[in-house]
């Protein structure tokens, strides 16, 4: 077990009294804390002598004043040297949103053990540190600069100048982004569930994200301490003024700092999970493309930082956090990993059909992915749905080329369509832990909601692989200035029950009446094995997203032209040991 080291600092934070329910939430990181300590204690116990690879390691209660005098708590995990020369490299985790400079406490230690400083600390407004939450503001990216510069004058623990890292889940992992960006002493950066873009996140496409924008509001004010402008940005977002958001947001987002990571090399590894309606996994791919260092990306299945979770709880065999300590090995200490597979790839994806199944791709953009179009056809006078007809290359693709360009149909606002994304949070927890699917009645969409959803079906005669991000391009108008359209896509099996694989949405705060507007919208990234059929399906309304206009007279026209496209990244070789059974529908 890690042993007692003394207190770096003897100075005290500043008492903040929130009342009982403060004070309840302080007892609860104690808890919390006491579960870590025993959990890590039970581990070491259980890996007995492991070899003299291992170090020995203190544990210390660290206060750091930071440029404004506001008191970051921290905890330093320090190995111990094995010879006179010997210093380490240093990782530094920062707290996911809500939570406390204990979160990874089992995992650093197990760090820690195979020779790197691992210093945890929280950031301003939560955990036991002063001052107010910034959302990765201003004072939040100065004080991550603050904490490297105090751990590298700890002399006595010998830390490696210039072998530093950043990382972290959530909040912590945006934060990687940036600090990384900012501090040209980092060398390595690890953001697991992370952002590159907080608008993005939060008002994609103008879409206010309102379920998972309410999530962490409610969190903030129970565990932290936010500064005003947090909740009255909140405020703009949900009444759409974009352009209030988007220069605050711009300050917290590591896209705008890309620039600076030009000519370092700093090695990135990201994590996403695919069913994170929180940051998506399309964004960060996106970030990744763009990004020209060293790097590779993990896709896991799961909603926000449900991949990485049990890892902090003590469970082994999280693929995830061996990657991480692949990454640091390989990068900080210039050694092959002794933990993980030496697997070479640059993007990894799991499977949604087979959760012990990966792709591997060497490139990004992949050539083993093959995009296939499909434009749409109304639904007959008496169909129950339209049809997505392959662009090129068959008969019916010319009967779409020739027809259906002056052909329109409206929607008219419902709040029930037959269409679903699910309960908010609970169906995507249930997805992710229970693997209870989010299930859609399409026959009530094409009957009882006949005028509020549309949905257009093609077949796939033999399962099929999709893995990547599906995009979507249609012409709508109105005769309101304020409209909203959700996109859904679905696999669908012989009882017209459609399973949501992907969505997307798409918001007009102030559009010009009776305008035609054409749109493109990314889907949810997926990477899932369909067959029977698939379904591209809109409606005017989901409770995951703030509407702009809810008003019973409201309708929105969807105009049928060559601009109506449904792009589908399908796989033409999929890596399950049944291969052969996965060819693409063409």
């Amino acid at each position: 077990p890690a042993q007692a080291g003394p207190t770096v600092s003897s100075q005290r934070p500043r008492v903040i009294s929130h009342g009982l329910l403060h004070m309840a939430v302080l007892g609860l990181w104690a808890l919390i804390l006491a579960v870590a300590l025993v959990g890590s204690c039970m581990l070491d116990f259980a890996r007995g002598f492991e070899g003299p690879e291992l170090w020995k390691v203190t544990f210390h209660k660290v206060w750091i004043r930071s440029f404004d005098d506001t008191l970051l708590s921290a905890v330093a995990h320090v190995p111990v040297r094995k010879a006179t020369f010997e210093s380490f490299p240093v990782v530094f985790f920062m707290n996911s949103w809500a939570l406390s400079e204990f979160e990874y406490i089992i995992e650093a230690a197990r760090i820690a053990e195979h020779g790197y400083i691992v210093f945890e600390y929280a950031t301003r407004g939560f955990g036991l540190s002063g001052g107010r939450v910034g959302a990765a503001g201003p004072n939040d990216q100065r004080d991550i600069s603050e904490v490297i510069s105090f751990v590298l004058s700890q002399r006595e623990w010998h830390p490696d100048t210039n072998k530093l890292g950043l990382a972290g889940i959530s909040y912590g992992g945006g934060l990687s982004l940036i600090g990384a960006a900012l501090d040209n002493r980092i060398k390595v950066a690890i953001a697991m569930s992370g952002w590159q873009s907080l608008k993005e996140a939060l008002f994609k496409n103008r879409s206010p994200n309102q379920v998972w924008g309410n999530v962490l509001m409610a969190s903030g004010f129970l565990t932290g301490r936010m500064e005003a402008d947090i909740p009255a940005m909140w405020a703009e977002v949900l009444k759409g003024n974009e352009s209030a958001f988007s220069g605050w947001a711009a300050k917290r987002s590591a896209k705008t700092f890309a620039d600076r990571f030009r000519g370092r090399n700093v090695a990135l590894l990201l994590s996403s999970n695919l069913e994170d309606r929180l940051f998506e996994s399309d964004d960060m791919l996106d970030f990744f493309q763009a990004y020209s260092g060293p790097k590779k990306m993990l896709l896991n299945q799961g909603i926000h930082a449900s991949a990485e979770m049990s890892s902090l709880f003590g469970m082994p065999d999280n693929y995830v956090w061996k990657e991480v300590k692949a990454w640091l090995d390989r990068w900080l200490k210039k050694q092959l990993p002794t933990n993980s597979s030496t697997d070479d790839a640059l993007v990894t994806v799991q499977v949604r059909s087979d959760m012990r199944a990966r792709e591997h791709f060497t490139e990004w953009p992949s050539k083993q992915v093959e995009w296939l179009e499909y434009g749409a056809t109304p639904r007959p006078f008496l169909g129950l749905h339209g049809s997505l007809v392959p662009r090129s290359g068959t008969d019916s693709s010319t009967l779409l080329n020739e027809s259906h360009t002056e052909d329109e149909e409206e929607l008219r606002f419902a709040k029930v369509t037959g269409l679903t994304l699910g309960v908010p949070v609970v169906a995507e927890v249930l997805q992710a832990y229970a693997d209870k699917r989010i299930v859609s009645n399409l026959v009530f969409s094409s009957t009882m909601a006949r005028s509020h959803a549309i949905w257009y079906y093609t077949p796939i005669r033999q399962r099929s692989r999709i893995c990547g991000t599906p995009t979507l391009g249609f012409k709508v108008s109105s005769e309101s200035s304020k409209w909203q359209v959700v996109a859904y896509l679905f696999s669908v099996d012989w009882l017209s029950r459609g399973t949501l694989i992907s969505h997307g949405s798409l918001t007009c705060w102030n559009c010009t009446a009776m305008e035609r507007y054409a749109q493109q919208i990314k889907l949810r990234t997926l990477c899932e094995d369909v067959e029977g059929g698939l379904a591209l399906a809109f409606s005017l309304y989901s409770d995951m997203y703030k509407p702009a206009s809810t008003h019973h007279n409201l309708h929105v026209k969807f105009h049928y032209s060559e601009s109506f496209v449904l792009r589908i990244p399908f796989l033409s070789t999929p890596s399950l040991p049944s291969a052969h059974d996965f060819p693409v529908y063409m």
